[in-house]
């Protein structure tokens, strides 16, 4: 049974079922609001208000759209950050895609303030991540966790994530951990592009086709209960100009059918919406027993646990001539506390 979030969530999509609208009693305003802040989908509650699909009381909506102007002024420094990285990578000619949410608000959606996000994420590629990393650092940013050993993030690292002002930014290399992290070829991600505009600067991002294919990448692998935000935006980038063809043709080279067959599972499941049926077929596409298996590791969102199992399948996943390497940095990390190391070890593979 659809909940009332989840009611909410779907408004706005296309293909969607028009539904009664959603009546809040008084004392059941605060946990709804909660949950619209949770999973970042405020923006949408407010526009549910204005459009009559959802009631409530005067005292709710002061603390709905108290809530949304407190989210949307991180959004705005957020911009801020990444209109700033985006400059500084560009005067060193290091190659950046503005990635997830901080692009989605002002490609997909119909307005900005419908799709919250709460850090900066881009795309460097591996060549020349230790370079980003070298800006940012001399723009003022602190590395959350130090490298486990020289040249293992660019060689093995998901992302970097790193702290400019009060913003969080993470550089990545890849668009998940893991096995599926391994069988990717990221540089796909740099043979076409688009831009937006922020603050008078034209920020590269990703087309709309590769904007899906991570989106469904960040469903079916980021959590074992994907946020109603990110379901969205696959439901709204699955109904853009995508190019079929070449989402096809990614997700055969990335040994990626089993990502797909879980990101529409859970799509479905939550939100009452008509897919592209370029995308439902991959419910009918059969997989090989190793991309099946390959999921599991992915399904918990405790980082000692997503540890515990991501670190040896991706160890299975890589090539003969880097398992050795890999070990060693991750069972003989540099540093003197142990603690830290296990600590830093465990934090790589949450999710993000």
């Amino acid at each position: 049974m659809t909940t009332q979030l989840e009611q909410l969530a779907a408004l706005d999509l296309p293909g969607t079922v028009s539904q009664e609208p959603v009546v809040v009693a008084e004392g059941d305003a605060p946990e709804l609001i909660a949950g619209l802040e949770a999973e970042a989908i405020l923006g949408v509650g407010v526009w549910a208000v204005e459009s009559g699909n959802l009631v409530i009381d005067q005292d709710a909506l002061q603390r709905l759209t108290g809530r949304h102007d407190v989210v949307m002024a991180q959004c705005l420094r957020n911009e801020l950050t990444a209109v700033q990285v985006s400059e500084a990578f560009a005067a060193k000619g290091i190659r950046h895609r503005l990635l997830k949410g901080a692009a989605l608000a002002h490609t997909i959606v119909s307005q900005p303030n419908l799709r919250s996000f709460r850090d900066v994420d881009i795309l460097v590629p591996s060549d020349q991540l230790d370079d980003a990393v070298a800006t940012l650092k001399a723009h003022g940013a602190t590395r959350s966790l130090p490298e486990l050993r020289p040249g293992f993030d660019r060689r093995f690292g998901k992302s970097v994530t790193m702290k400019l002002g009060e913003v969080e930014v993470d550089l990545h290399r890849l668009l998940a951990p893991g096995p599926f992290g391994v069988w990717m070829r990221p540089n796909d991600l740099f043979v076409l592009k688009d831009h937006l505009r922020l603050a008078g600067v034209d920020i590269p991002t990703l087309d709309t086709t590769d904007h899906f294919i991570h989106a469904c990448y960040h469903v079916a692998l980021g959590q074992r209960s994907p946020l109603l935000a990110n379901l969205r935006d696959v439901a709204l980038l699955a109904a853009a100009d995508v190019d079929w063809s070449r989402v096809d043709q990614t997700v055969g080279r990335w040994r990626g059918t089993a990502v797909m067959q879980r990101c529409l599972k859970l799509v479905e499941a939550r939100l009452e919406v008509e897919l592209p049926e370029a995308f439902t077929k991959y419910r009918r596409a059969p997989l090989e027993a190793d991309e099946r298996l390959a999921v599991d590791p992915y399904l918990t969102d405790d980082p000692e646990g997503r540890f515990a199992a991501l670190a040896p399948a991706t160890l299975r996943a890589l090539p003969m001539a880097d398992r050795a390497a890999f070990a060693r940095a991750v069972g003989f990390p540099d540093g003197s506390d142990p603690k830290e190391r296990v600590q830093s070890m465990v934090e790589r593979f949450r999710s993000r």
